[in-house]
């Protein structure tokens, strides 16, 4: 068995000094580690929110545009929905907006008429008009 070497007073002070700043940055990266973790949650849990958000608005956004149902949509991952919603955007929509008809009597011969009225007339007064029964 070998012998400790014999320390004077002045080595021992520095080594036990050494020795609490070893604990101390031994606490200290503990402590840091720690609060890595929870920033990690709070990032993890953020992000969570802000694709619901995201989500959320994207469900509107296609139910107005389609015939979608919310129990369609719900269940699809953010990107599948901006892929629907670019999709919708891009299609070309039915004009739900009829011309206007514009009636006469039959014998009118204006340009801007398109359909002669019949309304309230007799078989006879519309063979008259040049219409046919």
């Amino acid at each position: 068995m070998a012998k400790e070497p014999k320390l004077d007073a002045t080595v021992k002070t520095q080594l036990a000094s050494l020795t609490l700043d070893n604990a101390a940055l031994t606490k200290r990266v503990t402590e840091l580690e720690d609060e890595n973790k929870a920033l990690k949650r709070q990032t993890v849990d953020l992000a969570n929110v802000i694709e619901n958000d995201l989500k959320a608005d994207l469900v509107l956004k296609i139910m107005t545009k389609s015939d979608y149902k919310e129990s369609d949509l719900i269940d699809l991952k953010a990107e599948q929905l901006q892929t629907i919603d670019e999709t919708l955007s891009r299609s070309k929509g039915v004009d739900s907006v009829y011309k206007p008809i514009r009636a006469a009597t039959a014998g009118d011969t204006s340009a801007r008429n398109t359909v002669g009225s019949l309304y309230g007339k007799t078989r006879k007064q519309i063979l008259e008009m040049g219409g046919e029964f």
